[in-house]
């Protein structure tokens, strides 16, 4: 029996690395090809999934600045997205967007054990291409 536990655990990690190099394929590191646009009226899609130690977080609302890889000065961002659970998988959507550079910066709450609950965390984003992207967005726990 302890073997097929191990081919279990193996199976879930391997599942697990695959679907973390998946969601992470679509949005690209900086680059020098210029882009610095970014914004309503194209055809890409961006898909957030929040995470903690491993562990996905539905409770979660994520926001988005356009434009830039920074976070506003002004705290005040384009749109916001709500964590939805499709196949398991919380994803926060943001249709409807042109190549250009985003900036992500999401809130939630977690109920693992041994941290406080209140989870934020950001991310840079950049979309080459007008189809859908998935990516991670890690947090950490804070105290508000």
């Amino acid at each position: 029996m302890k073997g097929i536990e191990i081919v279990k655990v193996r199976f879930g990690l391997l599942f697990l690395l695959m679907v973390a190099i998946m969601l992470n394929y679509g949005c690209k590191p900086k680059s020098n090809n210029n882009i610095s646009s970014g914004g309503k009226g194209g055809h890409a899609v961006i898909r957030v999934t929040p995470e903690f130690a491993n562990f996905l977080i539905d409770t979660c609302t994520v926001y988005i600045k356009y434009g830039t890889h920074d976070a506003p000065a002004n705290g005040v961002y384009d749109d916001s997205a709500v964590c939805v659970v499709i196949d398991t998988i919380p994803y926060a959507t943001f249709p409807g967007l042109t190549k250009g550079l985003y900036y992500l910066y999401g809130v939630g709450y977690h109920t693992t054990g041994g941290h406080p609950p209140n989870l934020k965390g950001s991310q840079i984003c950049t979309i080459q291409t007008e189809d859908t992207s998935y990516l991670f967005l890690p947090t950490y726990p804070y105290i508000p």
